[in-house]
């Protein structure tokens, strides 16, 4: 069997609300983990621009983000 390749690859899931959330600030619809094309884990988070007011905006931007340690 062949070994399986998961580089620039990722997966994203819906983000809960939080107790320790921010009134007023801006949280990603989305979160989730990327694997780079050198095989390193990274974050990712992704938002859905819902209230575009000019055309030129995007319908989704994205974060790529290295993993911070929790301690």
């Amino acid at each position: 069997m062949a070994e399986s390749n998961y580089n620039n690859r990722g997966s994203l899931w819906k983000r809960q609300p939080r107790d320790t959330d921010v009134d007023g600030k801006k949280y990603p619809q989305y979160q989730g983990n990327f694997i780079d094309a050198g095989g390193v884990k990274k974050n990712c988070a992704l938002w859905i621009n819902s209230s575009k007011e000019k055309e030129t905006q995007p319908d989704i931007s994205f974060s790529v983000s290295d993993i911070i340690e929790k301690k």
